[in-house]
This record gives C-alpha cells, sequence and structure tokens, in this order.
C-alpha cells in the first residue's frame, strides 16, 4: 500500500512538474511576440495607448505568412473598408468577361438620391450621365463612395440580395470563417433611406440595421488574395489625390484619407501631422460609430511587401481618430521591415541538398525572419518546401514550393559517389574507435585503404571497357544490318 501511494505522489509531482515546464514554455512564447505598443515604442511614435487598435495583424503579401497580430481573431466592424470585397467581384466579372473598364453605366434617378444622402460617403452622381467602370472604380475607392460602389455592384449583379449572397460566399471560398456581410459598402442599410435595393426586388431577408463583421485575421486573408490576384488596384489607392471624369462638366477631384502614402508636397488639407511611411502604395480606411476608425494598407520595399490591418483605432466620438489609426498602422509596417525580409533560398539549376543531386526547375524564395534561414525539404513528389517556423494566416494558401527533376549519373560515377561517401564514413569511425597513433594500426589502415581504392579504380575500369565493349557491339549490329538490307 505504502509503495501504491509513493507511485501515486510520484506521478502527481511528474505532472505538476510537467505542467510548470508547459506554462512556462507558453508564458515564453508569448512573451517573445512584442506588444502593440512595443511596436510603437520600436518606431518613436507618440501616441495615446487607449486609442490603440482594438485588433491589428501583419501579414507578408507574397506568401500570406502571419508574421505578428493582437488580438487579430475578435470580431469587428471593418465600416467602408469592406468596399474592397465588392471591387473584388468586380475585377472577377470584369475577367470573365461579363463587362469591362470601359463599359458605362448610366445614372438613374435613384442613384442621384443615394448621391445625396448626407449621413453616408459619396461623390456627385448626375442622373442621365453615362459613368465608365475605370471611373466609378476610384470613386468607390477613394472618396469612399457608397453610389458608386452600389452602381458597380449592379453591373456585377442587379438583385442587392443576391450580389449580398455572393459576397458571403467568396468570403468562405477565401476561409474567411469569421465574416459576415450583410451590405455591400459598410455603411448600413438602413442609411440608405429605402434606396439600397433596385425597386421591385424583395429586400424583407435583409438586415437593415446590421453592420458587417470580420476580424483582423480574415480580412488580411481576403486583401492577401486580392493584390494577388488583382494588383491592379494599387493603381487606384496608392496616390495622394485621384481626380475623375477629367475633362468633362463632373470632373472632380479626391484627396486620400488613407495618410500614410507619401506625399511630395503637403497636399493634405487638415492634417495634422505628416503619416507619410515610405513604401506605402495602398488600399482603403473605413469608419463608423460602432467601427471606430480603421485601416487596410499595403507598403513595399524591395521584395518584400507587407499587408497590416488596424481595426477600432480611438473613438468615434473624437474624429482625430482618422489620423490617429496612421502611427498604429506605421509602427506595425515598421516592425515588419525591421525584422523579416522576403529573399532567394534556393537557386534555379543543379544542387546537393541533403547529399542528394538535384536539378531545381525555378528559384525558391520565401520570407523569413533576418539572419534566419530555414532547412530546405525536398519531398517525394518532386518539390522542394522550407522548414520555416513562419506559416501562411490560413490553410487555404498553400506554403511555398518549386519542382525539382533528379539528376541521373553514369554508373561509375554513382560508383565512385556511393565508395567516397562509404569510405569518408569508415574514415570517421575509424578515428573515433582506432588509436591511429599506434604505428602498426595505421600502416594497416594505410594498407587498408589502398586495397579499397585499388578495387575502386578496377571496378571503375571494368565498368567503362564493358559499355565500350557493348557501344563496339551495338555498332557492329548497325554496320551488319545495313550491309544485309535488301536495295529497293
Amino acid at each position: 500500500m505504502k509503495k501504491f501511494s509513493l507511485y501515486v505522489v510520484s506521478f502527481v509531482m511528474t505532472l505538476m512538474v510537467g505542467a510548470t515546464i508547459l506554462s512556462q514554455e507558453v508564458l515564453a512564447e508569448e512573451k517573445a511576440q512584442p506588444s502593440m505598443m512595443d511596436l510603437i515604442k520600436e518606431a518613436n511614435y507618440q501616441v495615446i495607448e487607449s486609442d490603440k487598435p482594438k485588433s491589428a495583424i501583419l501579414i507578408d503579401a507574397n506568401t500570406g505568412k502571419f508574421l505578428w497580430g493582437e488580438n487579430e481573431d475578435s470580431p469587428h466592424n471593418p465600416a467602408s473598408i469592406m468596399k474592397l470585397m465588392s471591387i473584388y467581384l468586380v475585377y472577377e466579372a470584369m475577367e470573365k468577361g461579363k463587362f469591362n473598364m470601359d463599359t458605362m453605366v448610366e445614372a438613374t434617378e435613384r442613384h442621384q438620391q443615394i448621391a445625396n444622402i448626407y449621413e453616408i460617403s459619396n461623390n456627385k452622381i448626375v442622373a442621365g450621365v453615362s459613368y465608365p467602370v475605370k471611373e466609378l472604380i476610384p470613386m468607390a475607392l477613394v472618396p469612399s463612395s457608397n453610389v458608386a460602389t452600389m452602381m458597380l455592384a449592379e453591373q456585377v449583379e442587379p438583385d442587392a440580395v443576391k450580389f449580398l449572397q455572393m459576397m458571403n460566399d467568396k468570403a468562405k471560398e477565401l476561409g474567411m470563417s469569421n465574416t459576415k456581410i450583410v451590405n455591400a459598402t459598410g455603411a448600413e442599410i438602413s442609411s440608405f433611406q429605402g434606396l439600397y435595393a433596385k425597386e421591385g426586388i424583395d429586400t424583407s431577408s435583409l438586415d437593415i440595421n446590421g453592420s458587417n463583421e470580420t476580424t483582423a485575421k480574415d480580412f488580411s486573408i481576403f486583401t492577401y488574395n486580392l493584390i494577388k490576384n488583382f494588383p491592379q488596384i494599387l493603381e487606384y489607392t496608392s496616390k495622394p489625390t485621384v481626380t475623375v471624369m477629367e475633362g468633362t462638366p463632373n470632373e472632380e477631384k479626391f484627396e486620400t484619407y488613407n495618410y500614410s502614402i507619401p506625399s511630395p508636397d503637403k497636399v493634405y488639407d487638415d492634417v495634422d501631422g505628416d503619416y507619410g511611411f515610405e513604401g506605402v502604395d495602398g488600399l482603403k480606411t473605413g469608419s463608423s460609430p460602432s467601427g471606430a476608425f480603421n485601416l487596410d494598407v499595403t507598403a513595399k520595399r524591395g521584395d518584400l511587401r507587407l499587408i497590416a490591418i488596424v481595426f477600432g483605432v480611438g473613438d468615434w466620438s473624437d474624429q482625430t481618430g482618422e489620423y490617429k489609426r496612421h502611427p498604429f498602422a506605421n509602427a506595425i509596417l515598421n516592425y515588419g521591415f525591421n525584422h523579416f525580409e522576403y529573399k532567394e533560398l534556393v537557386k534555379k539549376g543543379k544542387q546537393i541538398i541533403d547529399e542528394k543531386e538535384i536539378d531545381v526547375l525555378e528559384n525558391l524564395s520565401d520570407v523569413v525572419k533576418k539572419d534566419e534561414t530555414p532547412k530546405v525539404l525536398i519531398n517525394e513528389n518532386k518539390t522542394i518546401t522550407l522548414d520555416n517556423p513562419l506559416k501562411p494566416v490560413s490553410e487555404k494558401i498553400k506554403p511555398v514550393e518549386t519542382k525539382y527533376e533528379t539528376v541521373e549519373k553514369d554508373i561509375a560515377t554513382d560508383v565512385v559517389d556511393t565508395t567516397k561517401k562509404h569510405t569518408k564514413n569508415l574514415i570517421d569511425t575509424l578515428k573515433n574507435t582506432v588509436d591511429l597513433s599506434n604505428p602498426i594500426i595505421k600502416a594497416a589502415v594505410i594498407v587498408f585503404g589502398s586495397i579499397l581504392l585499388l578495387l575502386l579504380i578496377l571496378i571503375i575500369l571494368l565498368i567503362r571497357s564493358n559499355r565500350r565493349r557493348k557501344k563496339a557491339r551495338q555498332r557492329q549490329e548497325r554496320r551488319s544490318s545495313r550491309v544485309n538490307q535488301p536495295e529497293e
């Protein structure tokens, strides 16, 4: 009985020690990732901690690797940033040939009425005027025009209810598992004053007062796919200002709300500081009473392109949150460029990896922590991957890989390589087990090695002699067949 009790106590103590070690490892892992305020300190920005984002994330745009995050799985209303998904579906529709950038969209009385709703962001749209798709896209992206977004959405699917279903289906397809979309523009349907859908469409299933819900992680997955599939979106979102319908009576000029975009001149009106960050060349801002101030931004330096998302900066009651979101996003990007790099890890051509000679068909590049080089893995399916501790933000994003072919060696070369390998292993073993300081043993090893070398040379000569005889026999057979061939 006493022995049993000792076993029980020993088992419990083992569990306790194991749990302590595990908890220490978890804490160490958590501590390894800096906090949002650590990033702010590293970037030397001055902010109020209470204004920090409710959630934020940083990923690599080339590979979708997760680089940093804080509360990245917390649900949030992204506000007008959701317009990016509407534009994604517009690009997809054009890719399928449904319409193109030059397609003209005629504004209706309903569109003009939406444009005149003061409570939601818009631009000037006049009934009866036809607007090219290529002009409506920057209207939706830069001044965040709700009416321009709806005009584009109706080109993809005239039924507003069906278009919402398309958005939710796309979110699911991309792996945005914590996203629910209830309106196409980020503005609640009730704010459209009954004009959200065309007349005659049954809108009874719509949530008129609901807000879209996503997470920083989900939206980073979306942004990765957007830039990967439709990089042309950056043409519209990379400039401090944009002019639409230029040279027509409906010409308008807009300043971006993304103040992280560097500007050579001071073009932003009423901006309380310089928030330009080197390399920033797009995407979008969004704000709302329930979502506060949000920013989805991308920047590129050299071969490294990053995506940073901050949700819920500041408070809606303080409109200076429009500026406060940028130091947080910039600090995240600063951390990314300081600590990570996108580099070529395996070159195209013949390489020896794990003592195996292969022919790599394409260069293999990946994002890694600076001064770290992950191990190269040769897979049975003729691909090369990397043992990279940085993982994609979604399981639907495949790790980087490249294909290879096995380099075929002739028998003689293979014998030489194999013999060299075994000889080296034998020498290493002898060094560790045999006292080579003894002259008799040393002489025996030299004699044994010489015999092995002579045997190797003999094997090579026999193989080559064999191959010469075989080739000579084949030549003789070809000559004989030509001599015996009947004339035509």
